[in-house]
């Protein structure tokens, strides 16, 4: 037998022995996904395909992190490379001849040096700059795959190095054109040594094709058993992202048009079964989480993994038989981690492979409820919401009480035709933090100074549902809605206003599904629709360095950025960003219904770590914000702290006024 024949039947053998091998491995994975929840993701076909190929190819995302994105990029960018490289070799063991060319060859060794280069600042980064994001993701499996790597690149170097001595002596092929600069270096060591003339090229030859192919084969074989099944399950994961508003829960073609109690893996949708399998264990998610930050026990990679590595246990009948009353929430992943989470969608904006990591939570959320394994304070939260349809449990004669002490006679929308519907949500309407009741009036003056035709629905609104929702409590945000949406189809308006992000998610997203047809504004917009109108003007520019915190329902969630920033650079204020922010802002920590729950355990509160994050930016003396819970986080944040008497709290309507109007009086600015 041949050397040719030898390595052609090996290759035969490898190929077929790892590519069952791998379909076995997945099969119980892709069974699994295939008994989960259907979800609809094949819509917007094109911009599912342009995305992509930005995130894949573009490393859109995962650049973000520069030392880490060039890494990836370097060994993914070798992968694809390696491809010609696959071709040349089993190509030459069919046909000594055969080539790719001396300019891919040339092209093939370039990208052997940046894929070593790629290893060796992964190396570096594991184990000099070790971040603590790492913490939790497998370290062995990172580096047994860094060895794989490394050892095709050396094997195909080996192999280019004896190829032209072996087809020399065993072919009688003496001349041929090499663009491997790097096997023809070698080559020539070879030569020096007087290899050439024993039978070491065939031996040598040999390792190094076995080094190349052999491990790539043996890559194959054991992918499905570690982290780096995303080779694999990437590029669906992003293809099948949500496209709808990232503020929908849920995507808006699925068929239940609902989010649904999580008790079992079954439960999971099939986007979810494959999202445990994609993540890349890069604690990108981690890094971001303000939860995480604050000391809890929330990790997004850890509860993915966790979540992963019980379902693994189950697919392959490792856990004892799980009864009926077996479920996720409580046992696989602890009620403490579930309720720490703000919803805030850092997690999900992080991610390099789109996981959906808050649906999950809510969903085991659900769970929770339904097993009442809820602290204290949400308890009573939620009963204030079934009762009075407030977070406050306060009644609900007293939700307009505010609009008295104000200078500014609000419709009534029930009974008047208004142009613009203000839902004010429940902190606003009855929060007595002297920061929102301040907010409130500046809203209202604002209003007033540019002749808005503003109406309320008084005591007929209830919360939106948004917290509700997010906290697990489906039937009771259902019942909410629809509470609010029969008073909204009585009312008589063109369009919605909110003060509250939370509210104006659940309106502009979640409400969409149950039939509002009427367009929703953050009233940052409104501001700035206004000055565009020449509604407003400025009369006193403010000349103050202020920085600007992007609420997550309004920012993240909704990508409402720079309207905010513009009507703040309109009344006068140089904005002054702080390193985080955008899609990348640190959540107050309000979210999610924390701003009703327990917060012992927790080392710093998110808000604190904001604060000290806006004293950094020289010469900012205002800390500006556009949610009434933001209000209330941050002025507790900046007394707790003891530096009012270096950042003040404002809300962006107490700008506005003082802008607009030069007699008004207003503690923002003095």
């Amino acid at each position: 037998m041949t050397l040719q024949q030898f390595l052609g039947l090996l290759t035969i053998l490898l190929a077929s022995f790892s590519i069952v091998l791998m379909l076995l491995r997945l099969r119980p994975i892709l069974l699994a996904m295939r008994r989960s929840r259907p979800t609809y993701r094949m819509d917007q076909i094109g911009k599912r395909l342009s995305s992509m190929v930005v995130q894949v190819f573009g490393h859109k995302r995962l650049l973000r992190n520069r030392l880490a994105g060039i890494i990836h990029l370097f060994i993914f960018s070798g992968f694809v490379i390696l491809m010609l490289d696959i071709i040349e070799a089993i190509g030459q063991v069919i046909s000594p001849t055969f080539s790719v060319g001396v300019v891919l060859q040339a092209v093939i060794d370039l990208w052997v040096l940046l894929v070593l280069t790629g290893v060796v600042l992964a190396i570096y980064q594991r184990r000099v700059i070790r971040p603590k994001r790492y913490e939790g993701s497998d370290e062995r499996d990172g580096e047994i795959i860094l060895g794989m790597i490394s050892a095709i690149m050396i094997g195909i170097v080996i192999h280019t190095s004896f190829f032209p001595l072996v087809a020399d002596s065993l072919y009688g092929i003496d001349e041929m054109k090499d663009g491997h600069f790097l096997g023809v270096m070698l080559s020539k060591v070879w030569i020096a040594l007087g290899l050439d003339q024993t039978n070491i090229p065939a031996i040598g030859y040999t390792i190094g094709y076995l080094m190349d192919i052999g491990i790539i084969f043996a890559f194959m074989m054991y992918l499905p058993t570690s982290k780096h099944l995303h080779v694999f399950f990437a590029v669906p994961a992003i293809f099948f992202r949500k496209m709808d508003p990232p503020g929908q829960l849920v995507s808006q073609d699925d068929s239940n048009q609902s989010l649904e109690e999580i008790k079992t893996y079954e439960d999971f949708t099939w986007k979810d079964i494959l999202d445990l399998y994609t993540c890349t264990e890069c604690g990108r998610c981690q890094d971001v989480c303000p939860a995480n930050k604050a000391g809890s026990p929330l990790s997004p990679k850890m509860l993915i993994l966790n979540l992963r590595d019980a379902h693994l246990e189950q697919l392959h009948g490792n856990k004892p038989a799980m009864n009926e009353d077996w479920v996720i929430a409580g046992n696989v992943i602890s009620a403490e981690t579930l309720w720490s989470c703000t919803t805030c969608g850092a997690c999900q904006e992080a991610c390099p492979v789109f996981i959906e990591h808050v649906p999950k939570i809510v969903g085991l959320r659900a769970s929770l409820v339904e097993n009442g394994l809820l602290e204290e304070r949400a308890q009573a939260t939620l009963e204030g919401l079934i009762d009075h349809g407030n977070v406050y449990g306060k009644d609900q004669k007293l939700r307009p009480a505010w609009a008295a002490s104000v200078d500014y006679r609000f419709k009534d929308a029930r009974n008047e035709k208004v142009d613009w519907l203000w839902f004010l949500g429940d902190v606003a309407s009855f929060e007595t933090d002297p920061g929102v009741l301040n907010s409130i009036h500046s809203v209202s003056s604002v209003f007033k100074k540019a002749d808005l035709n503003v109406g309320l629905l008084f005591n007929s609104e209830v919360s939106s549902g948004n917290d509700a929702l997010r906290m697990g409590e489906i039937g009771l945000f259902e019942q909410l809605a629809n509470q609010n949406m029969a008073s909204l189809k009585e009312a008589n308006f063109d369009r919605i206003l909110t003060t509250d992000p939370h509210s104006f998610n659940a309106l502009a997203n979640d409400y969409q599904k149950l039939g509002l047809d009427k367009p929703v504004y953050h009233y940052s917009q409104v501001f700035l629709e206004l000055f565009n109108e020449g509604r407003l003007s400025v009369e006193s520019p403010l000349g103050i360095r202020a920085t600007y915190h992007d609420p997550c329902y309004i920012g993240r969630w909704n990508g409402i950025f720079e309207q905010p920033r513009e009507v703040l650079n309109r009344c006068g204020v140089e904005v002054v960003d702080m390193p985080r922010n955008r899609g990348g802002s640190l959540c107050c920590g309000a979210g999610g219904g924390r701003m009703w729950m327990n917060e012992s355990g927790v080392q710093e509160r998110p808000s604190e770590s904001r604060i000290k994050e806006a004293l950094t930016l020289p010469e900012v003396t205002h800390f500006v914000v556009s949610c009434p819970k933001d209000m209330v986080m941050y002025t507790a944040a900046v007394a707790s702290l003891g530096v009012g008497d270096q950042i003040k709290v404002v809300d962006i309507s107490e700008l506005v006024l003082m802008a607009v109007n030069a007699n008004a009086v207003q503690a923002a600015v003095s």
